[in-house]
């Protein structure tokens, strides 16, 4: 009897050590919802963007100068309604999938987004438009890189930059091992015009090489360009500032100095 229960206690002093060293190794990451971003000029002037959620799903995003809305099919977002608050304005983009992956946009400003996902993972596009004929003109075309769930490289081609001209335009980024303040939103990764910010982990750098070859004398102009961006995390790995001359959303600024970012 005295080694049944001696047997009795050393087990469940096993299961209390084993439950114990569970506890400690197990650390899930407390997934977040960016809400707020606050873009922060040089000057010490900033601007707020909002975001708003239904569940997992993203409703709106309310910029300085644009709120864009976005509607569902399912796990999808199909519909991105853009207005300006400017001049109010407002582009409807229609989006469409074949298999869960994005095929095509369809812009009421006058212009389509074709994309073709290839063997290898990388997707080519080119965006179409219409003369007042009622032609189609390709204004650009290129390839999309993805490496470990990030857009890596965006190797373009202008199409209507002349006849006599060949232009490209090479935007490379590099990624560091955080979480994306905005991959957890249902279906946004999908959305390739949307550039690195679909990507798992947040772009460290990048770089634009772009070059313009005249083909009558062979003379090439080319220029690099290379942004750096600092970033500071929460305790669940996402970014909470970021020191940049990019925007969140937007293009290179040299007066941004940096983005703030809140969430639920």
């Amino acid at each position: 009897m005295k080694k049944t229960n001696k047997l009795v206690g050393l087990f469940l002093v096993f299961l209390i050590t084993l439950c114990s060293c569970t506890n400690e190794t197990v650390d899930p990451v407390q997934i977040q919802f960016l809400k707020k971003i606050v873009e922060v000029s040089v000057d010490g002037t900033s601007n707020t963007t909002l975001l708003t959620y239904d569940g997992n799903k993203i409703v709106n995003i309310d910029e300085l100068d644009k709120v864009s809305e976005f509607y569902y099919t399912g796990d999808l977002i199909t519909k991105i309604i853009e207005s300006d608050k400017t001049n109010q304005h407002v582009n409807t983009l229609q989006y469409s999938y074949s298999d869960g992956r994005l095929i095509k946009i369809i812009s009421s400003d006058n212009y389509i987004l074709n994309y073709i996902h290839n063997i290898d993972g990388s997707v080519s596009y080119e965006k179409l438009t219409k003369d007042s004929n009622n032609n189609d003109v390709k204004i650009y075309h290129g390839i999309l890189y993805f490496q470990s769930g990030n857009l890596v490289k965006d190797h373009r081609f202008l199409d209507d930059a002349g006849n006599d001209v060949l232009a490209e335009n090479i935007v490379s980024f590099e990624y560091d091992h955080k979480n994306n303040a905005l991959y957890q939103v249902l279906g946004y990764n999908k959305l390739l015009d949307y550039s690195k910010t679909i990507s798992l982990n947040n772009a460290i750098s990048s770089s634009k090489i772009s070059s313009v070859k005249h083909i009558d004398d062979n003379q090439v102009v080319s220029s690099i360009n290379t942004y750096k961006s600092k970033f500071q995390y929460n305790s669940n790995g996402y970014p909470t500032e970021i020191v940049s001359e990019n925007t969140i959303f937007g293009e290179n600024d040299s007066n941004h100095l940096k983005s703030q970012l809140y969430y639920n």
